[in-house]
């Protein structure tokens, strides 16, 4: 299972690999990678992926830009049904916009029962958005005054289950909370909020006017609702624990009854938009193993969502009736970040041998023994190989390392030309004090613990001591926010505008910034990418402040990988989609 914090146009956390990041997401990290054993797969895999009789190291692999969700228009699906999902963690915090509470899980949850949250909708590879009509009849932007000012026209029918109307002020109370200017709030990222000079009344209440004081693009990618009432910071801070306010709603779904072992959808009444195809949605919390077993005893109807389909998970279901593999290209970068306040990891000598000594295509070996899959070293925290605009981003002094050896040998220059020295107990050490910190690692799979025993002995091999421990998936977000770590294996999950959410992985002062590296100048860099209208001059901008980031060597990208869910023949727009949103409403199962 893979832990990972979101990035939607505004960040997210998550278990398994990938985190949220506004225009990301949270998760964590069980992925597996490129140097995996690739077999003679042959011809591409349909949409709705390949028989589980197929050989791990012949599966073919996915087509750049392409999604494997079973794609099935409304009239291909059944009406009714149930469906039963697996999920790393359920809460504790429903609040999606907040630090606490911005994971991949909680994004699925609000797509399902709070999903004007994303009213704009972007392709696969986001290179194009439109509106939701469910809550936006049309948008336009122009300059005035030399500011950017975007004009929002509101489905008249969009209405929280309480029947407060969707209207400006919810826009505006999503702006409130989100916007950076008062500290008592502890948004997931201020990133394109902060930008945002006023959101006022425009002809009528469904008419929103987004003045910004330097300009953002896409803002298809920033614009989402929140109900008013949850605008306090007492609320938004402490007014979600355990409680999904099903009244602040508005979606296809509502909560029929939650607690940390699961949570279930059913359909809501008053919803205005097309009616859900099933009839509820359950989602389980389950540790790895247990996942699989309910799997194989017809417990629930897939995988988890994200996971890295590593030859420890796969062969658990080969030969299996009636069951499809689908496997994307993944959105998510699983990533170590290192704790820069904590003891010797303050200094940035022990941060560089570190980063230095990681060879990650040993990692990804490990995440993909036995399974076709291929795939470079991972230069960007940011940007996916197969996204516009990625660049190799990584410190040089790193990168052109390309042996484990000569990563060993560059990581311990390092330290020595700080002045440590090497001790008979095979560590460095500096006025006494040993180069050793903790790792913490989400999971209890085989892979998750091989890969951290395998950190363990690169950095070992290069002089530093460093502790493993362990904690279940149950509290990925509670560990990772909580800061009482020196290094944490995790993901981000890429969202429709990453190259904009800078602010929230390096931002100086981000919440989600969990390394707490940065300087208020490169924060002017970032922010100055959301700015810039051309996207290819955007990318440049983007992968020059990135270069000057990761010399941190607080951040160390480990793979990408792939997205892959196991499932039961049949479901629809259920799987691994690239940027593509969850449309709840219509997942379902395909007509025989």
């Amino acid at each position: 299972m893979a832990y990972s914090v979101s990035r939607r146009t505004f960040l997210g956390v998550a278990g398994g690999v990938a985190a949220a990041l506004a225009g990301l997401g949270l998760a964590g990290c069980a992925k597996e990678g490129g140097s995996g054993g690739a077999g003679s797969a042959t011809g591409a895999s349909p949409q709705n992926g390949v028989p589980a009789t197929t050989p791990l190291n012949q599966l073919p692999l996915p087509e750049k830009g392409k999604t494997y969700n079973n794609p099935k228009s409304r009239d291909q699906i059944k009406d009714g049904g149930t469906a039963t999902f697996p999920v790393a963690e359920v809460g504790p915090d429903f609040n999606y916009f907040s630090v606490n509470g911005n994971t991949t899980y909680m994004k699925w949850f609000w797509l399902c029962y709070n999903s004007a949250v994303v009213p704009f909708r972007c392709n696969a590879t986001a290179s194009e958005f439109e509106p939701d009509p469910n809550f936006i009849d049309s948008s336009s932007v122009k300059e005035v005054d030399g500011k950017e000012v975007v004009t929002i026209n509101i489905a008249e029918k969009a209405t929280f289950n309480d029947g407060t109307p969707i209207d400006w002020r919810a826009l505006e109370a999503a702006w409130t909370v989100n916007n950076g200017k008062n500290s008592d709030y502890t948004p997931a990222s201020t990133d394109g909020w902060s930008q945002i000079e006023s959101v006022t009344k425009g002809d009528n209440d469904k008419q929103a006017i987004i003045t910004f004081s330097q300009p953002y693009y896409p803002y298809e990618a920033l614009v989402g609702f929140l109900h008013p009432s949850a605008a306090t910071p007492e609320v938004f801070n402490n007014g979600w624990k355990m409680n999904p306010h099903n009244e602040w709603g508005c979606g296809p779904f509502v909560v029929d009854s939650v607690d940390e072992a699961q949570i279930t959808f059913k359909r809501n009444p008053k919803w205005w938009g097309d009616v859900a195809k099933l009839e509820s949605i359950t989602f389980k919390q389950m540790e790895t193993q247990a996942e699989f077993n309910a799997f194989k005893n017809g417990e629930i109807d897939a995988t988890e969502l994200g996971q890295q389909g590593t030859g420890e998970m796969l062969s658990n279901f080969q030969g299996m009736d009636k069951v499809e593999i689908r496997r994307s290209d993944s959105k998510s970068i699983a990533c170590l970040e290192v704790n820069t306040t904590r003891d010797v990891l303050s200094d940035i000598e022990v941060r560089k041998a570190f980063m230095q000594c990681i060879n990650t295509e040993t990692i990804l070996g490990i995440v993909y023994q036995g399974v076709n899959w291929k795939e470079d070293r991972l230069s960007s925290l940011s940007i996916l190989p197969w996204m516009d605009g990625y660049e190799d981003n990584l410190p040089k002094d790193v990168s052109a390392n390309t042996t484990a050896e000569a990563q060993v040998a560059a990581a311990k220059k390092t330290l020595e030309d700080a002045g440590y020295e090497l001790g008979s107990d095979g560590y460095y050490a500096k006025e006494g004090k040993q180069v050793a910190f903790g790792f913490t690692a989400i999971g209890d799979s085989n892979v998750t613990k091989n890969r951290a025993a395998a950190i363990q002995k690169m950095a070992k091999d290069a002089g530093m001591n460093i502790t493993i421990e362990n904690k279940p998936s149950s509290e990925f977000s509670k560990t990772l926010v909580g800061g009482q770590w020196d290094i944490f294996l995790f993901g981000w999950n890429s969202g429709s505008a990453t190259y904009n959410n800078g602010g929230q992985l390096f931002g100086s002062t981000s919440e989600s910034n969990f390394t707490h590296a940065g300087s208020e100048e490169l924060d002017a860099k970032f922010l100055a990418v959301t700015g810039i209208e051309d996207h290819a001059k955007q990318m440049k901008a983007f992968n020059e402040a990135e270069k000057e980031a990761l010399k941190s060597y607080a951040f160390i990208p480990l793979y990408s990988g792939a997205d892959v869910i196991v499932c039961k023949k049949g479901l629809a727009n259920w799987g691994p989609a690239l940027l593509l949103d969850i449309v709840a409403e219509n997942v379902g199962w395909e007509k025989e």
